[in-house]
C-alpha cells in the first residue's frame, strides 16, 4: 500500500507538471511492487489469493496508465483517483486474512502447549515419586556421604584446599571419597606449582630489565672512565688517578652486584631436571664464578621431596647464604649439606670465614639479608637458625617440611 501510493504521488506530480514520469524512476517502483508481490505467499486460502490477484491487477492497471503519461482521458483519471482507495481496501483485506490465519495458528499452538505441560506435569509427579522413594531406601547409604561431598567442594571452590572428606566404607561412595581427597591433594600441589611459576616469571622479567638498562649502562660507564684513564695528559693524570681509579672500583663493584642478582633472579627450578640436579648445577656454576669451592652433601637425593613453593624460597635461601660468603665471611671453601629430621628436612650451609658477630651485624649490613632468609623459611612452614663465632665462621641452619603427598598412591584407597 506505501508502495503504491508513493507511485500514484509520483504520477500526480508528473500530471500537474504536464510531462512524463522518469522510465528509471517508474520501472524502480514497478520492480519494488513485483518483488513484494513475490515474497507474498499463500496456501489454500480462498481469501489470501482473490486479494493477491486483485493487488496483480492493480499493479497491472497502473503499468498501463503510467505508460500512458501524461496523455491520460477523464476514465482514466478517475481510474488513477479510485487506485489509491483499492489498494488500501486490498491492504486491509489481506490483513484480515493473515491475523485470522495466526488466530488459527495461536490456538493450535495453545492446545500443543498445554499437552506438553500436562506431559510435564505428569514427568514431574513421577520423578518426585521415585525421588522420594529413592531418598527413603538409600538415606543413609548414599545422603550423607554425598552431602558430605558437596560441602568439601563447596569449600574447595571457595579456596579452602586443606578440607577432606571422611572415608567411612569401603564401597564405591568410599572410593569416591578417597578420590575426592586425592583431587584435593593435587589441586593445592598445582596451585603452588602456579604461584611458583609465577614468582619465577616476575623474577626473570626484573632480571631482564636489569640485563637491558642497568648492566649495560654500568658496562658502558666503566669504559668511560678507562677511556678518561688512558686520554689523560701526564700532567693531569697524578691529580685524578686516585679518584679515577676509586670510581673505576666502585663501578666495578656494582657492575658485579648487578650480575649477581641478575643470576639470582634467574635461579629456578627446572621442570626437566628436577630440585636437586638444578641446585647442583647452581652451586657448581656458583664455585666457578666466585672461585670458592663448595661441597654439596646429600643423603639420598630421591628422599627429598618439598612443595615447588618450597623448592623456590629454599634455593632462594642457599643463594642468599652462599652470596653472604663472598661478599663478608672471606672464606675459602662453603659447605651445603641435607639431612632428614623425621617429617622435615635439615640443609645446612656452614663456612670456615670470619664470621662475625650477632650485634654488629646491622652496622655491615647482614641485618636485612638474614632477615629475608628467614621470612622465607617461616613462610612456607620452616625455621632457620644462625651460628656464628668470630674467626671460626658461620652456619645456616633451615628446617623445612617434606612433601609426603607425591607418595600416596590410590592403592591406598579402602577395599582396594
Amino acid at each position: 500500500h506505501s508502495t503504491i501510493h508513493h507511485f500514484l504521488s509520483a504520477l500526480q506530480r508528473a500530471k500537474l507538471l504536464g510531462r512524463a514520469i522518469p522510465d528509471g524512476e517508474r520501472a524502480a517502483y514497478l520492480q519494488d511492487l513485483i518483488t513484494l508481490l513475490e515474497l507474498e505467499r499463500y496456501h489454500d486460502a480462498t481469501e489470501e489469493r482473490e486479494v493477491v490477484l486483485g493487488i496483480r491487477n492493480l499493479v497491472s492497471e497502473l503499468r498501463a496508465l503510467s505508460d500512458k503519461f501524461p496523455n491520460l482521458n477523464s476514465r482514466e483519471l478517475e481510474a488513477l483517483a479510485d487506485a489509491e482507495m483499492r489498494a488500501q481496501g486490498l491492504a486491509h483485506l489481506l490483513s484480515g486474512a493473515h491475523r485470522t490465519k495466526m488466530d488459527e495458528r495461536l490456538r493450535e499452538n495453545t492446545l500443543k502447549m498445554q499437552l506438553i505441560v500436562g506431559l510435564y506435569a505428569g514427568f514431574a509427579l513421577l520423578g518426585v515419586v521415585l525421588v522420594m522413594g529413592a531418598s527413603f531406601l538409600f538415606h543413609r547409604t548414599l545422603a550423607q556421604p554425598l552431602q558430605s561431598l558437596a560441602q568439601a567442594a563447596s569449600e574447595i571452590a571457595e579456596g579452602n584446599l586443606h578440607k577432606k572428606v571422611p572415608v567411612a566404607s569401603r564401597d564405591e561412595i568410599g572410593q569416591l571419597s578417597h578420590a575426592f581427597n586425592l583431587m584435593t591433594d593435587r589441586l593445592k600441589t598445582h596451585e603452588e606449582s602456579l604461584k611458583g611459576l609465577a614468582t619465577l616469571e616476575e623474577r626473570e622479567r626484573i632480571a631482564q630489565e636489569l640485563h637491558d638498562s642497568l648492566t649495560q649502562d654500568l658496562a658502558l660507564l666503566r669504559l668511560k672512565v678507562i677511556d678518561m684513564e688512558q686520554t689523560l695528559l701526564p700532567s693531569d693524570r697524578q691529580a685524578v688517578a686516585e679518584t679515577l681509579t676509586e670510581m673505576r672500583k666502585i663501578v666495578d663493584n656494582a657492575y658485579e652486584d648487578v650480575r649477581q642478582a641478575i643470576f639470582g633472579l634467574r635461579t629456578m627450578v627446572s621442570k626437566g631436571l628436577g630440585f636437586i640436579p638444578t641446585l647442583t648445577e647452581y652451586l657448581h656454576d656458583f664455585s666457578e664464578l666466585r672461585k670458592i669451592p663448595v661441597d654439596f652433601k646429600i643423603d639420598g637425593a630421591h628422599a627429598f621431596r618439598f612443595r615447588p613453593q618450597v623448592e623456590i624460597q629454599l634455593i632462594r635461601i642457599i643463594h642468599e647464604a652462599v652470596t653472604n660468603v663472598f661478599k663478608h665471611a672471606r672464606a675459602t671453601r662453603t659447605e651445603v649439606k641435607f639431612e632428614r629430621e623425621g617429617e622435615f628436612a635439615k640443609v645446612s650451609i656452614e663456612d670456615n670465614g670470619q664470621g662475625f658477630r650477632p650485634q654488629e651485624v646491622k652496622r655491615n649490613g647482614l641485618h636485612f639479608g638474614l632477615q629475608t632468609m628467614r621470612e622465607r623459611a617461616e613462610g612456607v612452614g620452616g625455621s632457620l637458625v644462625v651460628e656464628t663465632v668470630p674467626g671460626r665462621g658461620t652456619k645456616v641452619t633451615v628446617r623445612l617440611p617434606q612433601d609426603h603427598s607425591s607418595y600416596e598412591t590410590y592403592s591406598s584407597a579402602p577395599g582396594r
